[in-house]
């Protein structure tokens, strides 16, 4: 409870009174009711699901806005994996979908993919969505907490940041309580869909890469590398259009403040980058793929084959199909988003130079 009230006191604080947040807070009481309540019933009508093993668990990681979302929604389409809606993650238990499935529809007016832009990054209740989205609203905790909330008071470095961004910190107790949750919520939704395999994508997974490897041996993991001159201000622009859409946030905020949260921002998407970057070295080659961004846009037939490959997997008849004629409409795109630097207090000189290492490493372009 004392997080809600201090999530609360920071949007006083920041934006000022707001009704929204109290109706939304009853609806998370709500939301979390019924959740807890359904996955108590799976246990007696579906207790198949506690069976069901985690084999090569496939996480596709990296920076926000780095192609990660396209990646994960087409290997979807071999149909030889499964993922969660957003629906799927505000209600993950079989007997809640059971129950609500019919009427997802019907929740739009109050589902969290409404203050987001369709143009930067199309979602709805029916769309897959990143696996940081269960921790978020299942703890209230996580990356997402202090991207949107949190972060609009600290001050980078602070022992809070590093509890949010230096994950491999925390206490076996700690990641073992988060596990706990996702593998139950991973193995519903393997007993639900009938597949053999999950694949996830989280962008907070990117710190947490010891973790998987040492719970998961056999995993695969995906990583995208984009040129963070592309990433970082379409990352921001996506989550400060989100509070836009909600606080009106710079018309209502003091500039010190923004100048505060953009630069707090600026800075975790830099530390996703270094927390890659520090333990690429030590990944078994076995475990690990690096896509450049690139690469994807203009040779995603070649891209794609090699992850079918590496996943050790053989795509459903049409998957071909659908690759090539994703690749011609690639070859002949032009992205329609740009994202200024300035609107942020950024400059392509500075994240080049904070972030030469990913320059030097990746062919990014």
């Amino acid at each position: 409870m004392l997080k809600y009230f201090n999530v609360y006191r920071i949007i006083l604080k920041t934006f000022g009174f707001k009704a929204r947040p109290l109706a939304t807070f009853w609806l998370i009481q709500l939301r979390h009711a019924i959740s807890a309540a359904t996955r108590g019933l799976d246990h007696l009508l579906y207790p198949g699901f506690r069976g069901r093993p985690l084999d090569r668990p496939v996480f596709i990681i990296g920076n926000p806005r780095s192609g990660t979302t396209f990646v994960h929604r087409f290997l979807l389409t071999t149909e030889q994996f499964c993922a969660f809606s957003l629906f799927e993650m505000l209600l993950p238990a079989i007997t809640a979908r059971k129950i609500f499935g019919g009427l997802v529809d019907r929740f739009a007016p109050v589902s969290p993919a409404r203050y987001h832009s369709s143009d930067a990054h199309e979602t709805s209740l029916r769309d897959v969505e990143t696996d940081d989205v269960l921790e978020f609203f299942h703890f209230i905790d996580g990356g997402f907490l202090w991207s949107y909330f949190l972060a609009w008071e600290d001050v980078w470095g602070s022992e809070l940041c590093q509890r949010y961004f230096d994950l491999e910190r925390q206490t076996p107790r700690q990641q073992a309580r988060l596990f706990r949750y996702l593998e139950a919520c991973w193995r519903r939704n393997l007993h639900h869909k009938n597949r053999d395999r999950i694949i996830a994508k989280s962008s907070i997974f990117t710190m947490r890469v010891p973790t998987l490897l040492q719970r998961y041996p056999d995993c695969k993991l995906i990583y995208i590398a984009r040129d963070p001159v592309s990433t970082i201000p379409s990352g921001l622009s996506l989550l400060t259009g989100v509070l836009e859409q909600s606080y009106d946030i710079f018309n209502a905020t003091r500039e010190e403040d923004r100048a505060r949260y953009l630069e707090n921002l600026y800075q975790a998407s830099c530390q996703v980058y270094r927390a890659f970057d520090e333990v690429r070295d030590s990944i078994p080659e076995r475990n690990l793929r690096i896509v450049t961004y690139p690469r994807l846009m203009t040779d995603l037939e070649s891209v794609m084959q090699e992850l079918v490959e590496f996943l050790e997997i053989e795509p459903e008849p049409g998957f071909a199909r659908r690759v090539r004629e994703q690749a011609e409409k690639q070859r002949s795109r032009e992205s329609g988003h740009e994202y200024s630097l300035e609107k942020f207090g950024l400059d392509e000189e500075r994240i080049r130079k904070d972030l030469a290492f990913v320059y030097d490493k990746y062919d990014v372009g």
